[in-house]
């Protein structure tokens, strides 16, 4: 079993980090690189065993929605990888800990909640365009892998699984889903999954920033490709609350799954951790091992 790390938001918002920007986390990769690197560190004192950068809501979409400059852009996600690296690196206790560059779905970058529904009314051209830049510049920056997260569409997963593949760098891909059976755009869990390549960079196939009381049945609609196709699960839900695009903030009641992880592990799930609302606080206390 490998431990991941939980929600980089939850972090920085513990160690007092305003986070209401179109940038979210990625928006201190330049103004607070230090407080970016603590929170990367209280994760691998909680146990998290791959961390992941704070580039998943960067990227090349226009100065009019990020006020960045295609330069700026390029920076921050170079030195997004960068930073993971470091806190890695200021110890030797935590050599073995592997660091995964993020990388959102389109909907992440415009700030929306998008990810959380797809159907972006885009073609997938403009989607394949949209990725392949930011793939190719975190290639650049060696991560250990590729978290490919929150994924709404299965048509969008299969865009960036093709540009992926064009490097030698593992990955993961990760589906956010609006209930037990279907990802967030309304194609079920199954289908999606089972719509992605068989590929030798591909590590795993899952679910992140999904309510944990979904999990188990979402894991159980694809047992029969996981034994076909001799592939890992990950598995990294929030702690269960809604997003509220409008607010940025999580709205209602928290769920504990650390009582479920013993059936995920059943159910195949090899790579656990948290997304949002999962702090170094919460991490520590869950039994991955």
């Amino acid at each position: 079993m490998i431990k991941l790390d939980g929600g980089l938001s939850t972090a920085l918002e513990d160690l007092g980090a305003d986070l209401k920007s179109i940038l979210w986390t990625g928006k201190l990769i330049g103004s607070a690189p230090e407080l970016l690197r603590k929170a990367h560190i209280n994760f691998i004192e909680a146990g998290a065993q791959i961390i992941s950068s704070a580039s998943y809501q960067i990227s090349y979409i226009g100065k009019n929605i990020s006020g960045l400059d295609d330069d700026e852009v390029t920076q921050l996600l170079s030195k997004s990888t960068e930073i993971a690296k470091s806190a890695v690196d200021s110890n030797h206790k935590y050599k073995k800990v592997r660091v995964a560059a993020s990388i959102g779905p389109y909907g992440a970058a415009l700030g929306d909640g998008s990810e959380y529904r797809g159907n972006y009314q885009v073609t997938n051209e403009y989607l394949r365009e949209f990725h392949a830049r930011r793939i190719e510049v975190l290639a650049q920056t060696k991560p250990d892998l590729f978290a490919v997260e929150t994924i709404p569409s299965a048509s969008e997963a299969k865009i960036i699984q093709e540009l992926l593949d064009q490097s030698e760098i593992p990955y993961w891909i990760s589906f956010s889903c609006k209930d037990s059976k279907n990802i967030s755009e309304g194609d079920s869990f199954a289908k999606a999954v089972s719509s992605l390549k068989s590929s030798n960079n591909l590590l795993a196939v899952g679910i992140n920033c999904t309510n944990p009381n979904y999990v188990e049945d979402l894991l159980q609609s694809v047992s029969d490709f996981k034994e076909n196709q001799k592939i890992d699960l990950v598995v990294y839900p929030n702690l269960g609350k809604n997003w509220d695009a409008h607010t940025k903030t999580w709205l209602g009641h928290s769920i504990d799954f650390n009582i479920k992880i013993p059936l995920w592990k059943d159910l195949g799930a090899t790579y656990i951790g948290g997304c949002c609302g999962v702090g170094p606080k919460e991490l520590a206390q869950l039994k991955v091992e």
